[in-house]
């Protein structure tokens, strides 16, 4: 952890006012730098302790509780703010320092902490957008890790907050990637308070890091491991086998996770699926093919009289056991993963089944169905991409899979 030493004291202004008193100037100073600031107070002479760098009594002017509870909080104010960087390995600069005490900066209060903000974000946004739990909770994860960082008031999310949030979350060694994503959320809550009176600082909107990013690693079964993994045979293994189901019907259907495990026997109507998705409230309509078809079937006798088609369960435990029911099933194609931690490139070996999440069943679907020859522009009707450039990183899977085939030909 960062630790330098920083000294702050407040002294009278050598010039006074017109009945006597004098302004009270807080000077801090830590590695050669040296901020000096006027506090909205007055002292006379007589009132001043220097060794307390507070305001006594006196029989002229006994009042000055009001004097010592400005000083005190402004010394409460500076050390918080050193605190904190240190603790986030960050120095902090003297135009930071007096932005704490600028004409613009919110006052501290409960009204302006992060965490009271960002309830009223969160309320007020997911009903005016119908936000779905998941996003609900993304934004609750980043008021977590904000909170860890250090960051309690919104006047804390400058340029160089931000920047300082960079350093903190390479310090725990997340990828380049995370952040990435995580500066594009934080700015959307950012944009909102500005929107809405919390703060007028839009030093934030400069944030765009350049930083390394691999391309990212499209993770799918090809068409025979998921074969493999449709037919594999759990015998007393229930759980693995109802896991396996919920992946292969998104697989074979391109739902997600979270509508699928909300689909209902009313949904189905004949020969399609007929829903509302929870993530964009877009209608989709999905025609049933013979493994979706069976394992629909398959899930009318367990069913129980039950109204949803899939066995519940979270996402967090699906995913658990859907890597030991991909393991089981030895889906184990070796895979290597790139990532970077600021300039540090890092690559790890894994066996695909320790990778595998109930989103690589939608990507499942969308490689196989490229693979088999079906347009794209029928696929995003099924998926409910918006466009055509989401199909890009798929089409360029399924066109390397097509030139190492064609390659086949050479050997013969």
């Amino acid at each position: 952890m960062l630790r330098v030493k920083y000294t702050i004291r407040f002294t009278p202004f050598s010039r006074p006012n017109a009945d006597g008193s004098r302004l009270v100037i807080m000077s801090v100073t830590w590695k050669g730098q040296r901020v000096r600031l006027y506090l909205p107070v007055s002292v006379f002479p007589d009132q001043w302790d220097e060794t307390a760098q507070l305001a006594m009594p006196t029989k002229q002017h006994r009042e000055v509780s009001a004097i010592n509870g400005t000083i005190i909080e402004y010394r409460g104010r500076v050390s918080s703010y050193f605190e904190k960087s240190f603790l986030s390995d960050y120095l902090p600069t003297p135009a930071q320092v007096q932005t704490l005490f600028a004409e613009n900066a919110p006052t501290v209060g409960d009204s302006n902490k992060i965490a009271v903000v960002m309830r009223s974000f969160i309320n007020s946004q997911k009903v005016e957008r119908g936000w779905s739990a998941a996003t609900v909770r993304r934004f609750g994860v980043l008021l977590n890790k904000l909170t860890e960082a250090g960051f309690t008031y919104i006047w804390e999310l400058t340029a160089d907050g931000l920047q300082r949030y960079q350093s903190w979350l390479s310090g725990k060694h997340y990828t380049n990637a995370y952040f990435m994503k995580e500066i594009g959320v934080l700015k959307w809550f950012l944009r909102w308070c500005v929107d809405n009176g919390y703060t007028s600082d839009t030093s934030f909107e400069r944030v765009t890091p350049h930083l390394k990013t691999p391309q990212k690693e499209v993770i799918h079964l090809t068409w025979e491991e998921l074969m493999q993994f449709y037919n594999f045979d759990y015998g007393q293994y229930h759980t693995h086998g109802n896991v396996r189901d919920i992946f292969c019907l998104c697989a074979f259907t391109s739902l997600r996770f979270s509508d699928a495990i909300q689909l209902r026997w009313s949904h189905i109507q004949g020969d399609t699926i007929r829903l509302t998705t929870q993530k964009t409230s877009d209608p989709l309509t999905i025609e049933l093919n013979k493994y979706s078809r069976a394992i629909i079937e398959r899930r009318r006798t367990m069913a129980c009289g039950s109204p949803m088609v899939l066995p519940q369960i979270s996402e967090q435990k699906c995913n658990t056991y859907l890597k030991e029911a991909a393991m089981l099933a030895q889906i184990d194609e070796p895979l290597r993963l790139v990532t970077f931690r600021g300039s540090e490139r890092n690559e790890r070996e894994v066996w695909k089944w320790e990778v595998v999440t109930t989103h690589c069943a939608r990507r499942t679907f969308v490689v196989n169905s490229l693979w088999l020859g079906i347009p794209a522009e029928v696929i995003i009707k099924w998926t409910g991409h918006k466009n055509y450039e989401a199909m890009r990183p798929y089409i360029a899977i399924v066109d390397e899979l097509r030139r190492t085939n064609m390659a086949l030909y050479d050997n013969k």
